[in-house]
Order: C-alpha cells, then structure tokens, then sequence
C-alpha cells in the first residue's frame, strides 16, 4: 500500500472509531438517537451542520462546476451565505424553542404538533418528502464515493468504490445514529476545510497567484473570465437565480439534516455564535473549492498534462480535479488527505440524512401514526432502515454515471429546500400560517421540483427550486389567508 492509501486508511480508521466511541455517550432513547439528547453546543452543532450540508457536491461537484464555468462559480458564496445567515440568525432560534415546547423530535413532528393535526396528512406528505429526496441524495453521495476511489486507487472498480463508500457511512452510523454523525461531522469538517484551503493557497503561492489563473481562463475561453455572462433581460434573471448563483440559497431553510442541528442545541442562544463560526467556514470551503476547479483550468490551458486529461474528452471527469491535482502536484500524503476529505465530505452528508430518514420512518411513522412497538423492536427498526436507505441508494447508482453537481441541486436539494423551505419559515414567522396552506404549500414545493425539469423547455435558465419555492411561498400564504378569512367569517 502506497502513501496515499496509508493515509486514507488512517483516516476511516479514525472516523469509524471516533462513530463508535461517541456511544458511550449515548442513551437508550429515541430522543438521543435522533437529537443527542439536545445537548449540542455552538461549535459541534455549527460545524456538524456546516459539514452536513456540504456534501460531494462541493468537493467534487462545486469543483468541475468551476472548472467548467470559470470565475461565475464564484457566484455560489453569496448564495451560499445568505443561505447560511437566514437559517441561522432567523429561523434556528425560534426552531429550537418551538420544537422543545412541543417536544418535537423530528421536523415532521414540528408540523404535525404545532398545527395539532388529527389525521396525520401533513405528517405522513413530510415524510414522503424526506424520503424521496434523501434516497437520492444519498445515492449522489455513493456516486460520488465510487468516482473518488476509482481515481484515487487506481485498481479499484468504480462499483466496488460505491460499495466502500457504504460500508465506511453505514458503520458507524447504525451504531451510533446522530451523535456519532455529528461527531464524525465535526471532524470532518476540519479535514474539509484543511484540504480546501490548503491546496488553493499552496497552488496559488507556487503557481503565482490570480494573474496565472486569469490568464489560463481567458487563452482556453474569455467567456470564463466573465463574472456576470453577456446576457440579459430574463436571462440574467435565470442565472443570478440559478443554481448557479444565488437560487442554491433558497435551498437551507428546508433540510431536514441541517435543521435537526437547531432542534439539538443545547441552548438556543448559542445561535448567534454558531451562525459566525458556520458562516466563515462555508465561505472558506467553497472558496477553496472554487478555486481548486479554476486552477486546474488554467494548468490544462497552460499545457499541463494532467490537467489536459480533465477537458471534455480528456478521459477524467471534471469533478475529480480535487484529487487528481493534489495526486499531480502535493507529497503522496496530501493526495491521502484530499481523497479523505472527499470522503468526508460525502460521509458527513450521508450518515445525516441516513438518521433523518430513519427518524422519519421510525419515529413519525411507525411510532405516531402506528400503535407504536416495544422499545426493542423500535431500535431494530432505527437501524434497519439506516441500513435499508444506505443499501438501496448505493444499488441506485451502481450502474450509473452520475453528475454529482446536478444530481444533487436538481433533485436532493430543491425537493427539500421547496417543500419545507417556505413553510417553516411561515410557520415560526408568521402568526396567520394555517394547517391548510402548510399542507398545500408543501405539496406545491415537491410537485413542482418534479415535474418543472420535465415540462420546462423554454430558452432561458429556470431553477427548479427557486420556481417551486416561490409557487409553494405563494400558495401558502394565499391559502392560510383564505383559511383564516373563512374562520372569521359567521
């Protein structure tokens, strides 16, 4: 075994163990299993969730995106940090108290039990909802796991690659669910950011800074110099609300795997602090990531051969720039790193969804809506569909060539983000949101995330989430309006 596998063993070793130790802490409970008994401090919850919410996409996606589109990409930070200051300075505060009051476990449970619904139609419409985003996403994370060991050790099948990807996330998250997820989230989020901001420093240091990289973009294209592209009219519209730009913000309010982090600190007003701390390491990591991708342009425009094998028809995919510069240019150590923190990146997103969808059969499902088991047989069934969600969405891709950047913002990320995104922040914000026009808003945001990539086909540019968030905000709102007016009337 070479360095590079050394220190990628190291690695797993580490995540696995520090996952498995972390239930010592643990108690025999739902509660824990799901929240960490909601004793998650400002650093663990921030850069637990931080870490969570930046899965493949951005040490793979984000990086071929940059490496495809030029210095655009960097439009994704803004986006990126509204996302990140909305949910933290405006919807984590009154999330973590009303779902204390409430004694909400999971996010359907916050919209079950603030509206007191008797049929549980809005319980069982989230959970549907989790569901199916989560199977995907968490099936662009195996992608993604199978691309990076494909490449990274250079005999080892793509399949076999995903398969690996599994069993490393699946180990420790059946035992230890969502202590052990922010636990190993934690410290992967500080290899992410080591591996991120590093090699871009590094690159830029021994490469001669942003003059190289401008020059390189401008030779292979001037279009990848152009931060804000030659159009206009709705044009511009669709692509500062893209998924490309800003649209990725209107994604944070509504995941699942992030929020729950809100829903378990320990004191809600830690928020404020942990708001800052996920904020400047979001811009941090995607800087870096960014930048990764546009150096790696500019070396394929400057001849290097490693990077020439990155451009369409050079035999590598894009997305792998990350990993094949740190193998081309870093100690074989640092290529280890960079291959880890691939794999963290896409551990730290996949072992939070897993508990989140666990959570929404176990909890939601079998324990609200069902005559609710044993204890024992409700841990089986914790575990079992952690298991069950893990396996199935590795078999998903199995055969598949997946592109992790939209595979991710097009399905994972915008079901979500629309079907819960405007109906949370109604529900903790606004006094007149009704069960209905929750009901109804949510149904418009899943709908909608589907079927507009399917029926869409006019020339301009339009996000499927930002036009489903917007459909389900309006629907929403006009429906509670309608509710309430009807309830005054005599």
């Amino acid at each position: 075994m070479d360095v590079v596998g050394i220190s990628f063993a190291l690695y797993t070793l580490l995540i696995v163990g520090l996952g498995i130790y972390s239930t010592r802490f643990g108690k025999a409970d739902e509660e824990d299993y799901f929240l960490a008994g909601r004793r998650l401090g400002p650093w663990m919850a921030s850069l637990s969730a931080s870490a969570s919410g930046s899965s493949g996409w951005v040490t793979m996606g984000l990086v071929g995106f940059a490496f495809t589109n030029g210095v655009r990409a960097y439009w994704l930070l803004p986006g990126v940090a509204f996302g990140i200051l909305f949910n933290w300075f405006v919807l984590a505060g009154p999330l973590g108290r009303r779902a204390r009051e409430l004694g909400a476990v999971t996010i359907p449970d916050v919209f079950s039990l603030h509206f007191g619904e008797r049929a549980p139609l809005l319980r069982i419409l989230s959970v549907i909802v989790i569901l199916s985003a989560m199977f995907l996403y968490v099936a662009a994370q195996m992608a993604a796991a199978g691309k990076a060991f494909e490449l990274g050790f250079g005999g080892v099948d793509y399949r076999l690659g995903v398969v690996i990807g599994m069993v490393v996330v699946l180990a420790y998250t059946v035992v230890g669910g969502f202590r052990a997820a922010c636990w190993t989230d934690f410290a992967q989020s500080l290899l992410m950011l080591a591996a991120l901001v590093g090699l871009p420093v590094a690159l830029l240091i021994t490469r001669g800074g942003y003059g190289f990289v401008l020059d390189g973009l401008e030779s292979a294209d001037p279009d990848l110099v152009r931060f804000v592209p030659d159009i206009g009219g709705l044009a511009l519209i669709g692509f500062v609300l893209g998924s490309g730009a800003l649209g990725v913000n209107f994604g944070y309010p509504g995941q699942p795997h992030v929020l729950v982090r809100y829903m378990a600190l320990e004191n809600s007003k830690d928020v404020y602090q942990g708001g800052a701390i996920a904020v400047t390491w979001a811009m941090l990591i995607y800087w870096g990531a960014v930048t990764i991708g546009l150096l790696s342009r500019a070396m394929a425009s400057a001849g290097d051969e490693w990077a020439t094998t990155l451009l369409p028809g050079g035999g590598t995919d894009s997305e792998l720039a990350l990993i094949v510069s740190a193998q081309n240019l870093m100690p074989g150590v640092i290529a280890g790193m960079a291959l880890a923190a691939i794999l963290a990146a896409i551990a730290s997103t996949a072992d939070s969804q897993l508990v989140v969808a666990a959570s929404s059969v176990a909890s939601d499902i079998v324990g609200k809506v069902t005559k609710a088991p044993a204890a024992r047989i409700r841990w089986l069934i914790d575990r079992g569909v952690v298991l069950a969600l893990g396996v199935g969405a590795a078999l998903l891709v199995i055969d598949q060539d997946v592109k992790v950047y939209n595979y991710v913002l097009t399905y994972g990320w915008a079901m979500l983000g629309a079907a819960f995104g405007p109906q949370l922040a109604l529900l903790l914000l606004w006094k007149r949101a009704t069960y209905a026009g929750c009901l109804a808003g949510m149904a418009t945001g899943f709908v909608v995330t589907i079927v507009w990539p399917e029926v869409y086909s006019g020339s301009v540019e339009m996000y499927n989430l930002t036009v489903a968030f917007i459909a389900a905000l309006v629907v929403n709102v006009g429906v509670s309006l309608i509710a309430t007016q009807s309830d005054q009337e005599p």
